[in-house]
């Protein structure tokens, strides 16, 4: 009664916890939304050069050995390159095809004239500028933003981009639009300058702009907030989880009290009285007590704990990336950072709640299968206690490795996903695949379907004592591919399922002790099967016994007859894995009651050299030994 006040009193903490909880995230998250903001327009801020269609390639006539490099796109005749400024992509240039970069004459490598035209497009927005020109200007760019000039202009017949402003007297060429460029695009040598220049003279403004020194406190000043504000959120999740954990510190040690109060109610009875319903019952509440099936205040705590971690590694990712999303030139790995990365942590994340709710729906499974909740479907209905929960074993443990192969493929797609790649090339892909590897691993499908149809017909499972080719075990482990028993010599032996023809299962619903006693031939036989009889009654009727023996032991009666002894068998009908105790007991005592009746096992007569010499010597003949003579003679007393 008291630890249910105590749970009931820790229910308003919890809550008010949890909210904090919620209202810190909350905060966190609103505080951070210019990051949201910065993402998107970074994310949209495509050129329009990018919708133009590249022309289509030209076969490929070039060594295997002359590849382009890192970052180089090579169409035949033509290699394209991305100009990038401020990690962000602005527009490809395109050059003719360089197949031997370390002496490439009169050739410009495509990747050298990328290079160039960010070096200039860096000249106009670098912070160069003396103090006192930065003072009298209020700009410390190389060019000023107010009066940047982007044109177009006409240099010996080729199109040129520049820039100028009020302070310069001399243009700065940016880069020449080639006839290679616009092949590549599929447009006019014209229609794709003007692009150029329009993306140009957005993007560099808009650089010069986040460059002014007022614009650059300012996102000190809101990086510096962005970094409190996540510490503060951090912080209270810490704490919030330190509270929840000395929760759960108590609610164990009340756990732990009441388990210990139990146990002591139950050692005086078990010692005094034999177990009954009543002594049983406290039993079955302490392993309800340490079952994990069982929804108790601590688990809900070390879910909540758990879900306030990730809440801090959420509160650190978000912050982080607010501080590079308020810097020029972090702006684009801060959306790197908010893009592939965040959503293989959010994918792991649902793969970690998707098992844990995968073990959770299991386990609730084998609870209902236990308790006989699933009655309606035939196939969970067994009427022998040991081998339900034999079965319940094997097959909860089949489920939990279906479990895992089907939540780490789903991650597995998911990720493919957010890499780009398309699941439907690689479902293709992976059945050409799969059709190789089914003729190369003809024995593992074999392996697979096998041990799909050994499960679902409960041929055997964990526990049982099965014999397998003449090999006999204990069933250790077992799965889809093999099947390991350990035989009595303590040998761990692993067996393929596709080998598995036959199987003798020893201790399947029941057992039977098949017992066969060889007595002597001149025994009263009808004695001998009555005090067999009594000794398999008296074991019947003993209560350490009778338990383990399913009806009343048979003696069948004589088996065999020969000139030698006599077979008298007895059949005894056990619970499972039960045969070999009550076997080795009912030996002992049938081995002292034959002492006690004077009753002699079955021993072969033996006719001695000397007792036939005087035989022949009384009658005064020779007499020889026939195979007929010493088979009559077996059968007189010497």
């Amino acid at each position: 009664m008291k630890t249910t006040m105590n749970s009931k009193a820790i229910l308003p903490k919890m809550r008010r916890l949890l909210f904090l909880a919620f209202l810190a995230c909350s905060v966190a998250i609103l505080l951070l939304s210019p990051l949201s903001d910065r993402a998107i327009s970074t994310g949209l801020s495509t050129n329009l050069s990018m919708g133009q269609l590249p022309l289509p390639s030209f076969p490929a006539t070039l060594d295997a050995a002359n590849k382009p490099p890192a970052g180089v796109q090579r169409y035949g005749a033509i290699e394209v390159a991305s100009v990038v400024l401020d990690e962000q992509e602005l527009f490809k240039v395109a050059s003719p095809t360089v197949l031997d970069r370390k002496n490439p004459g009169q050739q410009v490598p495509v990747e050298v004239r990328a290079n160039q035209v960010e070096a200039n497009l860096k000249r106009v927005i670098v912070q160069d500028q003396p103090q006192d020109i930065q003072k009298k200007r209020g700009y410390s760019t190389r060019f000023d933003p107010k009066t940047l000039q982007v044109s177009l202009v006409k240099v010996r017949g080729e199109t040129v981009i520049v820039a100028t402003d009020n302070y310069r007297t001399q243009r700065l060429s940016l880069l020449t639009v080639t006839n290679l460029d616009a092949e590549y695009y599929g447009l006019s040598i014209e229609d794709l300058a003007k692009q150029w220049h329009t993306t140009l003279s957005t993007e560099l403004n808009a650089k010069l702009q986040d460059r002014l020194p007022e614009k650059s406190e300012k996102r000190i000043q809101a990086a510096t907030t962005a970094g409190l504000l996540a510490l503060c959120a951090s912080l209270l999740l810490w704490l919030i989880q330190r509270s929840l954990e000395r929760q759960d510190k108590r609610l164990k040690a009340q756990q732990a009290r009441g388990q210990q109060d139990i146990l002591t109610k139950i050692e005086p009875s078990a010692t005094t009285t034999p177990p009954t319903s009543s002594t049983v019952q406290p039993t079955k509440q302490l392993e309800a007590g340490r079952s994990p099936l069982v929804l108790s205040h601590r688990h809900l705590l070390n879910i909540f704990r758990w879900l306030l971690g990730w809440g801090q590694v959420a509160v650190y990712l978000l912050g982080l990336a607010a501080i590079l999303s308020y810097f020029p030139q972090t702006n684009r790995l801060s959306a790197d950072l908010l893009g592939i990365p965040t959503l293989l942590l959010l994918i792991w994340l649902l793969m970690v709640l998707a098992n844990w709710i995968g073990e959770i729906l299991i386990d609730r499974f084998a609870l209902a299968w236990e308790t006989d909740q699933l009655r309606a479907f035939q196939i969970f209905e067994f009427d022998d206690l040991q081998r339900k929960s034999l079965r319940i074993s094997t097959a909860i443990t089949a489920l939990r490795g279906l479990k895992t192969f089907a939540v780490w493929t789903m991650g597995g797609a998911l990720a493919l996903q957010v890499f780009g790649i398309p699941i439907g090339s690689v479902l293709t892909g992976g059945a050409l695949v799969a059709f190789g590897v089914s003729l190369a691993f003809q024995n593992l499908i074999k392996d697979l379907i096998n041990g799909c149809l050994i499960l679902w017909e409960d041929q055997y499972g964990l526990g049982d004592t099965i014999s397998i080719s003449g090999t006999t075990g204990l069933v250790e482990s077992m799965n889809l591919r093999v099947t390991q028993i350990r035989d009595v010599e303590g040998r761990l032996i692993t067996i393929p399922n596709s080998s598995i023809i036959k199987v003798e299962n020893l201790t399947r619903t029941w057992s039977r002790v098949n017992f066969d006693l060889q007595i002597d031939y001149e025994t009263d036989v009808d004695k001998a099967i009555a005090i067999v009889d009594e000794v398999a009654q008296q074991l019947y009727a003993e209560p350490e016994w009778s338990d383990r023996i399913l009806e009343a032991p048979k003696v069948l009666g004589v088996e065999n007859l020969s000139h030698i002894d006599m077979t008298i068998r007895t059949w005894i009908k056990t619970k499972p894995s039960e045969q070999w105790n009550i076997g080795r007991e009912f030996r002992r005592r049938i081995r002292r009651a034959l002492a006690k009746n004077n009753i002699q096992v079955g021993i072969p007569q033996q006719i001695h050299a000397d007792t036939l010499a005087l035989e022949n010597s009384a009658h005064h003949q020779p007499v020889e030994e026939s195979p007929q003579d010493t088979l009559d003679a077996s059968f007189k007393k010497p």
